[in-house]
């Protein structure tokens, strides 16, 4: 899949955030020094012209699941991170680790959580029917592409489907939040290369499909005011 994906050109502009994002997409990879770190199997979803085509453009599973969600009592919602500490913690915790390695120390620790998730003015969420955060996502502006800095659910929780409402709402809300030139035009969510099985499965069924990408940093944005 990665080696037959198509390939495209993203063009990346914003802030200095966006641009240390960049640098580190464009690194050479740790492992394979010959190519940049995130250029082969780029998991990239075209974000469709409103949140009701993306829904009818994805897997019956994923529906359903989102379905099985929302029938649970889970609800969407934009939180702010701060108030949210233990429980963002208790996510972390649900399992001991993610994608075949340990929960890195600085997921459980509150003063690193803090400085991280709860550095962002907001993040989305899924809570339960108590009000309780049991999945968080955030992404970022970087051009014309959204990309995931964060999405992580609680483990006794990802059977109800959270993880498919999550996803859906996130699409729903860049979708809302693009630019009157229609960028961001894309949202990306790591790499298929390296994923689990689960994982890609997963990046499949939500709409995400594997790319070859070569960024290019362009600074502003094509409409932007030289002045």
């Amino acid at each position: 899949m990665v080696l037959r994906a198509p390939r495209i050109r993203v063009n990346a502009y914003g802030d200095a955030e966006a641009h240390d994002v960049f640098r580190a997409f464009t690194a050479r990879h740790r492992r394979f020094k010959m190519t940049s770190a995130k250029k082969w199997g780029v998991a990239l979803m075209a974000l469709p012209d409103t949140g009701d085509a993306y829904l009818a453009s994805v897997s019956r599973q994923a529906r359903r699941a989102r379905a099985k969600a929302m029938a649970a009592g889970y609800h969407y919602r934009v939180v702010d991170p701060k108030t949210r500490i233990d429980e963002i913690i208790a996510i972390h915790a649900s399992t001991p680790s993610r994608q075949g390695r340990p929960m890195a120390a600085g997921y459980l620790d509150p003063a690193d959580v803090a400085a991280t998730v709860g550095s962002r003015a907001a993040i989305h969420g899924v809570l339960d029917g108590d009000g309780v955060l049991q999945a968080y996502g955030h992404v970022l502006d970087i051009g014309d592409a959204f990309t995931f800095t964060f999405l992580i659910g609680h483990a006794d929780r990802l059977k109800d489907g959270i993880m498919y409402l999550l996803v859906e709402s996130i699409v729903r809300a860049c979708v809302a939040d693009r630019r009157p030139d229609g960028s961001p035009r894309w949202l990306m969510a790591d790499t298929f290369w390296g994923a689990s099985d689960g994982l890609a499965y997963f990046k499949e069924r939500t709409g995400f499909q594997a790319y070859t990408v070569s960024w290019v940093w362009t600074g502003n944005p094509p409409c932007a005011d030289p002045r």
